[in-house]
């Protein structure tokens, strides 16, 4: 009996050598995550051609035409996120009173046409919502411009929103910004960079989806991707009403856009400047050929099954 568990053990450890060996990446460093309260692990191949990480992934509905609105605050209705969210207080820790005061304020400064005071009440950030002439652009169809850091080549006018990654049109991943200005992330540091593509998988291993790096997101956290590529790993098969069916929220519960843990596979440098990654057609022929060119789902399988989170 002991013979045999010792085997087994040995048999075990040597199918595991034999997937690290197909994988042939490793830990390369550990990113924050959930505001710094953990930290994952990102592998890197020895050539640095690809970067490896798997999380829990959270939602990003910046660049389509119904992420934010000011009437629809909370998105209750049809807006596809809280306006908290564009703030860069996130509305933390205020209370249900604060919260309120918070939301008539930013109705108010609507109402009075943005001065410049009021908008800094709001705490609006304009690097999730776009302004111009210091000012959050004119409303599209009732909702706020939402900008994303990739965007189309020599953008002439800021506000429209033709201009942007549509979260609900393109399966986009998001990368961490920098933490202190001028120095470069460890993603940034490794070639990874805003529209490069990208290869998920599901952590069952049963879906394996493209996408690219479409926007950046806190420094401090990992894992969050586009309303459309989260639909791609989930199945669904029509737009969210709104945040609450977003978030599964009453009268939504168990109809939520949770995405399990997500394998997010990288190809630094793959970007294209002239002409950026922003259709789905093109996303998934080029992300497939570089998928296959580093090794494709046999490669990836073997480092699913010997990454370690942390």
């Amino acid at each position: 009996m002991r013979r045999a568990i010792i085997v087994s053990f040995l048999l075990l450890g040597s199918a595991a050598n034999a997937q690290s060996d197909v994988c042939g990446m490793s830990s390369a460093f550990s990113q924050p995550d959930d505001g710094g309260k953990k930290s994952v692990a990102v592998w890197s191949d020895k050539s640095g051609k690809a970067l490896l990480f798997a999380d829990t992934m959270n939602i990003n509905t910046d660049g389509t035409r119904r992420s934010y609105s000011v009437d629809d605050f909370w998105g209750e209705k049809t807006a596809l996120n809280n306006l908290c969210n564009a703030m860069s207080d996130g509305c933390a820790g205020l209370t249900s009173d604060q919260l309120r005061t918070r939301r008539i304020a930013t109705q108010q400064a609507k109402v009075n046409g943005w001065p410049a005071a009021q908008i800094a009440a709001t705490k609006i950030s304009p690097s999730i919502i776009s302004f111009k002439n210091g000012k959050p652009c004119p409303e599209v169809d009732g909702y706020l411009v939402s900008a994303t850091t990739l965007h189309k080549a020599g953008i002439s006018n800021v506000c429209d929103i033709l201009n942007y990654t549509d979260a609900l049109a393109v399966p986009a991943i998001v990368l961490p910004k920098r933490a202190s200005k001028g120095v470069a992330t460890p993603f940034e540091s490794r070639g990874a960079q805003i529209g490069d593509l990208v290869v998920t998988m599901s952590g069952d291993g049963k879906l394996i989806r493209y996408a690219v790096a479409g926007d950046m997101g806190p420094s401090k956290s990992l894992g969050e991707i586009s309303l459309a590529l989260a639909a791609d790993l989930i199945g669904k098969t029509s737009s969210p009403a709104n945040y609450l069916e977003v978030r599964g929220k009453k009268p939504y519960q168990g109809k939520g856009w949770h995405v399990g843990k997500t394998f997010t596979l990288i190809f630094p440098r793959t970007k294209n400047s002239a002409e950026p990654y922003m259709t789905r057609e093109r996303i998934e022929r080029d992300a497939a050929a570089a998928f296959q060119q580093w090794g494709g789902e046999k490669r990836l399988r073997a480092c699913s099954a010997v990454y370690k989170p942390g």
